[in-house]
């Protein structure tokens, strides 16, 4: 299988929808008002466990941000350090964009919402919360950015090693980002200090990048598997991850995502994915503001269970379009100016 920029997307689709499936199905302790969800199977609530496999999120967009950043420095001819930095920058665009439409409605109107379990205010314009929530480091504002530290952090500091590693001698990274790992067993894995954890699925993407593993014998062998053994090796991942917990993640994360866009594919249902997938950065920024801050009650209006996931990734999709097609406005209407 070739692992084209289309394949990338649907992967990265797929992980949208799987985070929204985690953060709707798998908090209740989250949900206010009454609000919760009517399962699809009365007798069995399947989204539960659906919403907390959905979390192996995280490895697929780490997996994937190291595997498409290893191909992206290769293209560049940067520096290490360039590179990393250059994409620090465009991250963190998008990110400032979507933190100054958001955040000041949530102090503007939402002065009443409160950090959970607690009755401190959430959206208060404090000047030095502001400020951490704004480059990232706190993520008090939006709790599901707690991403943003970690991936930062990576991205300034392993990243750029990891690349040059992977040009001298992919052992080191191996060494490295398995000391790491181990030593992350004593620290919050979604704390400061998480990225120890964490770091290791975006080390295994830029290995994957660097030895051409959708390009293997073994990924050529596994093309000619038909679709029954596609959908088992899916279960077969979705069993493993529930029997060893969510510390393997790295270890089945590319075969998840190898064998989840081959039964996109059986599905015909890739074009749907790539699509979302194009999106998926905007699409997580703002997708709790509906499911938990600001717009709850709408989202969980429907009540049953794949309505709910419907809506929540519509509301977030037809956001982020009007906002892209307005920076994109914006930016082309600026070059005009300037030229």
């Amino acid at each position: 299988m070739e692992f084209t920029k289309e394949k990338t997307n649907i992967a990265k689709g797929v992980a949208v929808c799987l985070m929204f499936a985690h953060h709707l199905y798998a908090f209740d302790d989250r949900l206010l008002n009454d609000n919760n969800y009517v399962p699809l199977i009365p007798f069995f609530n399947a989204e539960h466990y659906i919403g907390l496999f959905g979390n192996i999120c995280i490895s697929m967009f780490l997996f994937l941000s190291g595997y498409g950043m290893f191909l992206g420095y290769v293209r560049s001819q940067q520096s290490p350090i360039g590179y990393s930095l250059g994409k620090l920058k465009d991250f963190y665009f998008t990110y400032w964009l979507y933190f100054l439409i958001f955040i000041p409605i949530g102090i503007k109107f939402f002065q009443d919402i409160t950090i959970w379990q607690s009755d401190e205010i959430r959206y208060s314009a404090e000047a030095r919360l502001f400020l951490q929530n704004f480059i990232g480091w706190d993520s008090t504002y939006n709790e599901e950015w707690w991403f943003i530290r970690m991936f930062l952090i990576i991205v300034v500091l392993l990243c750029p090693i990891y690349i040059k590693l992977a040009e001298k001698n992919i052992s080191w990274i191996i060494v490295i980002s398995l000391f790491l790992f181990f030593v992350s067993s004593q620290v919050d894995y979604y704390g400061k200090l998480g990225f120890l954890f964490w770091q290791i699925s975006f080390a295994l993407g830029v290995l994957s990048a660097k030895l051409k593993l959708f390009s293997s014998v073994l990924i050529k062998f596994l093309d000619k598997l038909g679709a029954f053994w596609v959908f088992f090796s899916l279960l077969v991942c979705f069993s493993l991850r529930f029997r060893l917990g969510g510390e393997v993640d790295f270890l089945i994360v590319s075969f998840f995502i190898y064998f989840t866009i081959r039964a996109i594919a059986i599905l015909r249902l890739s074009r749907v994915f790539a699509y979302l997938g194009k999106y998926s950065f905007p699409m997580w920024l703002v997708h709790s503001f509906f499911c938990y801050y600001y717009f709850q009650d709408i989202v969980y209006a429907p009540q049953w269970s794949p309505l709910v996931l419907i809506l929540l990734t519509t509301m977030s999709l037809l956001t982020v379009m009007l906002i892209e097609y307005l920076r994109s406005s914006f930016l082309q209407f600026k070059r005009l100016i300037i030229n």
